[in-house]
């Protein structure tokens, strides 16, 4: 895994920074047991994050994730009588193929990523909508054991964060050590470059796209499969948390540089963050204005230290229709 040790050390730091912060002022927050409500948090919010960062990695965004994320736990519980793994798998896969199809098109069309992800976040919002009769949906009394089964505690983690952290080596290795996973880097760091050396630049979009989609299926499938109902309302807050901890982990929002390590540490870092705040009873809307906060700083460090990448983001073509 290829990993910038000069730009981890920083957001690991601040990362520790934020946790002595709150463990020197709360003996409760610094016990052990602690962790495993952080390490739920990393769970949903690290999927979410790494499917993301793989966007950000190839130049583009995907901000229909919290829409696929409903859709997917409507899927897993209406399935649920299926068995934990057949409902998982078969919410992963139709969110998976739904984001290569998204990735195509923006590929093909040469569609600006922002604008069409904007489209399939509404229009994915109504279909979860429509699935779920516009209510909640429970899961089966006779599944329920299905939620003890993904939440079932092993010291600090259980199945769901175990899940997250294989997620988080595999697409580390992925993008590390294959070819396809070298192109995405590719296409984000320079795609006038990329082209010019040969490189492929509609399959690292389909990829980018496809992996967003399926990491959040996941997250979404599992997260409502815990709690025993999925809402489908109930992930829109995902793209925030998932955008700033994929920042404060040195992803680029310009493209083409960053790690899953670092995504990992900057999701480590908003769950203390958040974490602490409940530790001491904030409301639930300081946990997000501490979230928007934290990603208006992180934007505005990016902007000075990055000022050179803006501007060639700016200036950077659009696939043209066609391409391969």
């Amino acid at each position: 895994m290829n990993v910038n040790v000069a730009n981890l050390l920083p957001r690991v730091a601040l990362a520790i920074g934020v946790w002595v912060v709150f463990a020197l002022t709360d003996e409760n927050y610094r016990r052990v047991d602690n962790f495993f409500p952080v390490f739920e948090g990393f769970a949903l919010i690290g999927l979410v994050a790494l499917g993301l960062s793989v966007t950000m990695l190839a130049g583009e965004l995907d901000l229909s994730v919290g829409s696929v994320a409903a859709v997917a736990g409507i899927i897993a519980v209406k399935q649920s009588g299926l068995g934990l793994v057949p409902c998982v798998a078969l919410a992963v896969l139709c969110t998976a193929a739904f984001g290569a199809a998204q990735g195509y098109a923006i590929a093909r069309l040469g569609i600006n990523s922002l604008v069409f992800t904007i489209g399939t976040l509404i229009a994915i919002s109504g279909l979860a909508y429509v699935m779920s009769d516009e209510q909640s949906v429970l899961i089966d009394l006779n599944d329920l054991g299905l939620s003890d089964t993904i939440t079932n505690r092993l010291w600090i983690f259980s199945p769901f964060s175990l899940t997250t952290i294989a997620a988080f080596v595999l697409v580390g290795a992925f993008l590390s050590v294959t070819r396809w996973g070298r192109e995405i880097y590719a296409i984000g760091g320079g795609r006038n470059e990329a082209r010019a050396a040969g490189v492929a630049t509609v399959r690292p979009i389909v990829i980018a796209f496809t992996l967003s989609a399926g990491l959040a299926g996941l997250g979404g499938a599992l997260a409502s499969l815990k709690s025993g109902a999925a809402q489908p309302g109930g992930y829109d807050s995902v793209l925030l948390a998932g955008v700033t901890a994929a920042l404060v982990g040195g992803v680029s929002l310009y493209g083409g540089r960053g790690d899953v390590l670092g995504v990992a540490v900057g999701v480590l870092t908003l769950q203390f963050l958040l974490s602490g705040l409940s530790s001491r009873g904030a409301e639930f809307y300081v946990g997000s204005l501490a979230t928007g906060g934290l990603l208006l700083v992180v934007l505005l460090v990016e902007l000075i230290v990055d000022r050179r990448q803006v501007l060639r983001y700016m200036r950077r073509p659009a696939f043209s229709a066609g391409e391969p």
